[in-house]
């Protein structure tokens, strides 16, 4: 009897951390923008700045707050950093700092994020990709990762601006991308940062073509007990919604800015997103 007693304990021990297992990853990413500026007006080595100061720019670093069931990715705050004509745009486009939740029990996302001085709720259903796992394995960290792949099809959007900022144009590309993941079993999450998720494992690395994220940092069960909570200020909308109010919001600056092309002397900066 004593020994039925130890076994029912111990398996309600057991469950019971695995209940309560968390986890605080710190992430840095890079990424790889396609710069062309008019040479006529900028010189190989103003150009070569700005691409250093783009580079810095998208330098950002993460951490992803996980449990078995939900996680919450938060852009780590950094001191501001100095500027070239076209950024204050970028920045614009592609949203400024954000918050993106993942429930992975019920399949559901919340991505907070000021879009144009604004801030946005976007909900919907978790996205996912399906998964190819491979056998190739390297080491991050102290962690051994297995490789796993899945294509996806992205809008490549090119936004060029004027030197001055007076003019901007903006084009869009579908293409088939392929992403790379690592993963490691020795965290056994199905999280990982950003929208990526769904693989048997806390996801270290994620490389989409234009994009690097790679895990420096795992402290799990941290001692002080780490809360997930879903973000709730914002306008309400969904992932289709999010996407047609941006594209309107383009259009209305090239209105406003007056259309494509650079007037005299003015230098142009065009740039790759993957949406």
């Amino acid at each position: 009897m004593k020994y039925i007693l130890t076994l029912l304990f111990a398996g309600a021990l057991g469950l019971s951390q695995a209940q309560n297992f968390q986890g605080i990853a710190t992430y840095k990413t890079s990424t790889s923008l396609d710069l062309k500026m008019d040479s006529s007006a900028v010189s190989g080595d103003q150009q070569a700045m700005v691409m250093k100061m783009l580079n810095q720019y998208l330098q950002k670093e993460y951490t992803l707050t996980f449990s078995k069931t939900e996680s919450i990715y938060k852009e780590v705050e950094q001191l501001e950093q100095g500027g070239f004509p076209g950024m204050d745009i970028l920045g614009t486009v592609m949203g400024r700092g954000g918050v993106f939740y993942k429930q992975v029990k019920d399949s559901r996302e919340t991505r907070q994020m000021e879009f144009f001085g604004k801030e946005f709720l976007i909900k919907d259903t978790l996205e996912a990709l399906d998964w190819k796992l491979g056998k190739e394995s390297k080491t991050i960290g102290s962690y051994t990762c297995f490789k796993a792949t899945a294509e996806t099809e992205v809008v490549e959007k090119s936004i060029s601006t004027s030197a001055d900022d007076e003019e901007i144009e903006e084009e869009e590309e579908k293409k088939i991308v392929t992403i790379t993941a690592w993963y490691t079993q020795q965290i056994p999450v199905n999280q990982g940062p950003d929208q990526y998720w769904g693989l048997p494992g806390l996801i270290m690395e994620v490389n989409n073509g234009s994009t690097v994220i790679l895990c420096s940092q795992v402290v799990l069960n941290p001692k002080e007990k780490v809360t997930i909570e879903e973000p709730k200020t914002g306008e309400e909308v969904t992932r289709k919604e999010f996407k047609e109010i941006a594209t309107k919001k383009m259009e209305q600056m090239k209105e406003m800015y007056g259309g494509g092309g650079s007037r005299g002397g003015n230098s142009g900066i065009k740039i790759q997103i993957p949406d």
